[in-house]
């Protein structure tokens, strides 16, 4: 069974809070209440890079299941450093969250990514993003068989639906993923419904967030709890 921190995946979508630096641990610990299950810290998106901040405001939130995310600019975050430099910070958040995101397309350190977080015992997200359209089946099927190779323990795939049609070829792929751990997304109006409605089809991750939305089309966090709980009615049901 795959794991961020002592949050179990798979018996039930999972909501993850995106959110920047500087959010007061009472307004997480509130959402948490309210039925969000983790959080994930976009350290691309934080006020300092400065060595001993990222790993500080990463620490603040001890004992909630987190999800350190470096997204570079090129996938749509803000990271515009190195590669080198992005690896030495991952490694310098690794101690203190539960799981990392790494993009399949970041070849010169995704090895080194993977290997250190397991290492370290921590779970490894290797995530697709493409802002402009919704791949094709042959690709979205690549890009699976990429996340095979890497070794990552859970595929993220994220595209822009501008139609349903994109929206269908979503939920297809998500459906033949069934069995092997995925978070699948639409971005965009289009692909909104597969925010709530992909965690049906075997997407084990709802994503919303805290403050700023960190990708287009998300449902802030009250709405996405309320929503994944009147369709999702198991989401409820005992752990």
């Amino acid at each position: 069974m795959t794991h961020i921190g002592n949050c179990e995946l798979g018996k039930r979508p999972r909501v993850v809070v995106a959110l920047r630096d500087g959010v007061p641990r009472r307004e997480v610990e509130s959402a948490l209440a309210a039925g969000a299950d983790i959080i994930e810290l976009r350290v691309d998106l934080f006020s300092s890079l400065e060595p001993g901040f990222p790993e500080a405001e990463c620490g603040r939130f001890t004992g909630i299941p987190r999800l350190g995310t470096l997204r570079c600019a090129a996938e749509g975050g803000g990271w515009r450093g190195s590669e080198e430099e992005r690896l030495a910070c991952f490694n310098a958040i690794l101690p203190h969250v539960e799981a990392v995101d790494i993009e399949l397309s970041a070849t010169d350190i995704l090895d080194r990514v993977v290997e250190a977080a397991h290492d370290a015992g921590k779970t490894v997200i290797g995530s697709f993003h493409d802002f402009a359209k919704t791949p094709d089946d042959a690709h979205l099927e690549e890009t699976a068989a990429r996340a095979d190779r890497a070794g990552v323990d859970i595929l993220k795939v994220a595209a822009h639906c501008a139609t349903l049609e994109d929206l269908r070829r979503l939920a297809a792929f998500t459906l033949r993923r069934e069995g092997r751990p995925a978070a699948v997304i639409g971005m965009g109006p289009a692909g909104m419904p597969s925010r709530i409605f992909f965690p049906l089809l075997g997407s084990m991750l709802a994503y919303t967030f805290l403050g700023t939305p960190s990708a287009p089309g998300q449902l802030n966090c009250a709405d996405t709890v309320k929503y994944l709980s009147l369709f999702c009615q198991f989401t409820n049901s005992p752990e």
